[in-house]
């Protein structure tokens, strides 16, 4: 795919996967329809070729924003709206405070109007998506997506280490015209994951992809994902034949359990192909405990990841 942006996320999302993204779209390739129920900063769903992609998460802020980033009309004026920001703190305080207020009327206020996309009845809502894009890329890097996304203070640099966070932002602002391509192919929604691969039909030429919280560092998302979600998060995906399912993980105990791995044996039940990726991540704070991360499929990809 062409004019893929510069800047590999939509937002910075804790635990993204803008370095190896492109694996994700290698072994969806020569799927028409695609779903992805977690679909967090996108950078995967920058690299689908899809005709049809259907992009999911509970987290109503990030579907807001991709969902006026893909307007021909409110697209162009969040651009323009960005671009005028002056990376100061009075800025982010107001832009958390913007996001701050619009969870609580959430909150308070389940009706569709305010906080589901799969109703008709939604209009996307240009200022929320400015306000959640300087909450998160002038804050603190990685935690969009968390708990703590509208804490903290502005994400200064004071020496060359790690590079300008000023620059960073304005490299994201840049980076929405080519978004703008991306996401305009995309269908939209905000439904439990669960609800959202009910709708997913087995049908050969479909594909699902698969990115849940992890196992263990997971808890520090807003939407959390409990061991009993990953045992039936699995048995749900096990039942796919026709279409191709691939999920990112950890390589983690409870993964190999939930996911055997295919090797030759005569397993009742489903069987994975695992296919080990070149990056490595703390599965906490601590120093150390780097694992590598998996893609985890039901069949083999078109041609070779790597």
């Amino acid at each position: 795919m062409s004019d893929r942006p510069v800047v590999g996320a939509l937002a910075p999302w804790f635990g993204g996967n803008r370095t190896l993204a492109h694996h994700v779209g290698e072994a969806m390739k020569g799927c028409s329809w695609v779903g992805v129920p977690f679909a967090g900063g996108m950078s995967e769903v920058a690299h689908l070729d899809a005709t049809s992609i259907a992009v999911n998460d509970r987290h109503c802020a990030v579907i807001n924003l991709a969902a006026i980033v893909a307007d021909p009309i409110k697209g162009p004026q969040l651009y323009r709206r960005l671009r005028r920001h002056a990376f100061h703190p009075s800025t982010l305080a107001a832009a958390q405070a913007a996001c701050k207020a619009r969870n609580r009327i959430s909150s308070q206020d389940p009706s569709p109007k305010t906080q589901d996309l799969d109703h008709g009845n939604y209009v996307p809502s240009l200022d929320w998506a400015e306000s959640y894009f300087v909450a998160v890329w002038m804050g603190r890097n990685d935690r969009a997506g968390t708990g703590r996304e509208f804490e903290g203070g502005l994400s200064n640099r004071w020496n060359t280490k790690g590079g300008d966070s000023n620059t960073r932002y304005r490299s994201a602002v840049a980076a929405l015209v080519e978004w703008r391509r991306i996401l305009a192919r995309c269908n939209f929604s905000t439904l439990d994951c669960f609800d959202f691969l009910a709708k997913c039909q087995d049908i050969e030429g479909h594909g699902i992809y698969c990115d849940p919280p992890f196992p263990d560092v997971g808890h520090r998302y807003r939407y959390t994902f409990s061991l009993d979600d990953h045992a039936r998060l699995a048995r749900v995906l096990a039942k796919y034949d026709a279409a191709r399912v691939v999920c990112r993980f950890y390589d983690h105990p409870l993964i190999r359990e939930l996911y055997p791995e295919s090797r030759g044996s005569r397993l009742v039940g489903r069987e994975w192909i695992w296919i080990p990726l070149g990056g490595g991540r703390k599965q906490n704070n601590k120093s150390g405990a780097k694992v590598p991360e998996v893609l985890v499929m039901n069949r083999h990809p078109i041609g070779r990841l790597f």
